[in-house]
């Protein structure tokens, strides 16, 4: 039995550390879409 909870802690451990991967990699993807975004607005008014 107390294998089966080790089990079920590690798992917990495996989807918790994925979802904060994801949401710091999602928010560095969005950081850099937004610059991209700025870079051709200022190429678009330079024009």
């Amino acid at each position: 039995m107390i294998y089966l909870a080790s089990v079920l802690i590690l798992l917990w451990f495996f989807v918790g550390g994925y979802l904060v991967f994801m949401l710091v990699r999602q928010r560095t993807m969005e950081k850099a879409l937004q610059s991209m975004e700025e870079k051709l607005q200022e190429n678009e008014r330079g024009e």
